[in-house]
């Protein structure tokens, strides 16, 4: 009996160990698509709350927040205007670990629903680079910045002479 007793103790802690914890990066890609459903749900303070305490973001219209009652500001003000319908989809992620719990993170993004101030609707997308710390088991952005990469029209085509 107590060989049996003791095979299931040693089996249960056996298979505890051979369950592996989510990597980092898994972690990381679950906070993105975690930001994602919580901005589609146009929540702004628990927008601000992805971000460590004295963290900061300049936003592709070069607007620029620090700590968390200007970023809840800022997203409070822009989800209730011209993000109010947008819908955020993450894209591509591209995850480097400058240490183990310090990740630079490039994210592309595409943005939908924008409200033009014509009253039309726009999609932009973004890259978004984000510096994340692990602290207390969870991924905070550090540091966000995010841009609209347009090139400039071609110049116009020479006049015939």
């Amino acid at each position: 009996m107590r060989r049996a007793f003791m095979a299931t103790v040693l089996f249960v802690f056996v298979s505890g160990i051979c369950v592996a914890a989510p990597s980092n990066e898994d972690q990381i890609r679950k906070r993105i698509d975690d930001f994602a459903a919580t901005w589609n749900k146009h929540d702004a303070t628990a927008l601000a709350y992805f971000w460590s305490v004295d963290g900061d973001l300049i936003n592709p219209f070069a607007r620029k927040a620090k700590g968390l009652t200007e970023l809840q500001r800022l997203f409070q003000d822009e989800h209730s205007k011209a993000m109010k319908e947008s819908t955020f989809k993450p894209g591509t992620v591209s995850i480097r670990f400058i240490e183990p719990t310090l990740a630079l993170v490039d994210a592309d993004v595409e943005i939908s629903g924008v409200a033009n101030p014509d009253g039309t609707t726009a999609t932009i997308k973004p890259h978004i680079t984000n510096l994340m710390r692990k602290s207390g088991g969870q991924w905070w952005i550090v540091a966000a910045r995010a841009f609209i990469f347009q090139l400039p029209p071609p110049p116009p085509a020479p006049a015939p002479k």
